[in-house]
């Protein structure tokens, strides 16, 4: 049996497949960018002719956005996708859709041990309850249950809780994002675009001008440069991110240990591994003692999604 897998990101797309019992290579992962593409039948109708698979038994999708059952509107691509429809229209037998952070949770287990970097260190529990969150083109976010000796994910939007500024420059900060959006979400830091907003922030307060076309990407290379802004809103983004993936922590004890995926992490390790991000994720004050137990893992293999879709891929087809 044919199995495809795909882990669909607001920025970019990743695909595999391989035979269900057969042995898959990262030499078959094929990556596109999801803006090149009207709709995601359009996606898979490019994947299907470069693999020349005539046929796949089982697919499943990692996607940003809320699940409702056998559809879903993503977050930030403008695609509507229903498994019945592409079941119709292509070549695919069976469609399965699970929010991206669902499908990273399931991968974990699969990431080799360089591919994670340990932010603050603490005896996992092997049976406990994980958290995996992080920031890409938006903040996914989880929890996952330990359950009958395996882990169980649980899809949520986490991303979208309001912001809660810890200081007044962070007041300063959220006025600013008010101004211009209204209801202001972690996801609108804590992503790409975020970081690129921060920056601006930090510009105006100090009266420089914003690079024009400033990129996510650019920001830390400019930090490394010097570029006091660039400083600053790195520190903005560290921190925020240390506050919030305590404050998850405090909602979702994981002893068997928070990962952060999500691909932006994985591009500032320099700041990640920082006190900004470990100092933040531990003020918690009287309950600073929880989130102390628990580790905290940088996850720097950026297929832990595609990895977690083709092993729920590969289970429901042996199933059958």
């Amino acid at each position: 049996m044919i199995v495809l897998a795909g882990d669909i990101g607001g920025t970019s797309s990743r695909f595999q497949w391989c035979v269900a019992e057969g042995e898959c290579s990262e030499k078959q992962v094929l990556r596109y960018s999801s803006g090149d593409f009207s709709s995601f039948a359009a996606l898979l109708n490019q994947v299907l002719a470069d693999t020349g698979l005539e046929r796949v038994d089982v697919a499943c999708f990692g996607l940003p956005g809320p699940i409702d059952g056998l559809r879903v509107d993503l977050t930030n691509l403008p695609w509507r996708i229903d498994a019945e429809e592409l079941v119709r229209d292509l070549p695919l037998t069976r469609v399965l859709l699970i929010n991206d952070f669902q499908a990273a949770a399931l991968g974990i287990d699969q990431v080799a041990a360089d591919g994670l970097l340990c932010l603050h260190t603490a005896e996992a529990d092997p049976e406990g309850n994980r958290l995996v969150v992080g920031a890409g083109t938006g903040f996914g976010v989880a929890p996952v249950c330990r359950i009958g000796g395996s882990h169980r994910p649980q899809p949520s939007e986490g991303g979208h809780i309001a912001f809660a500024p810890a200081n007044a420059d962070q007041v300063q900060l959220l006025l600013w994002f008010q101004r211009r959006f209204g209801y202001v979400a972690y996801e609108d830091l804590l992503s790409g675009e975020g970081l690129v907003r921060i920056y601006a922030f930090c510009a105006e307060r100090g009266g420089d001008d914003v690079p024009e076309g400033l990129t996510p990407a650019q920001i830390p290379v400019l930090a490394e440069e010097g570029d006091v802004v660039a400083v600053s809103a790195l520190m903005f983004f560290v921190s925020i991110y240390g506050q919030l993936v305590g404050d998850l922590a405090l909602v979702w004890p994981a002893r068997g240990g928070v990962y952060i995926a999500g691909g932006i992490g994985a591009r500032i390790v320099r700041w990640m591994r920082s006190p900004l991000f470990t100092d933040a994720y531990l003020a918690k004050d009287r309950m600073s003692h929880l989130v102390e137990k628990l580790p905290v893992y940088l996850v720097l293999d950026d297929l832990v999604g595609l990895k977690g879709a083709l092993q729920l891929a590969r289970q429901a087809a042996v199933a059958e």
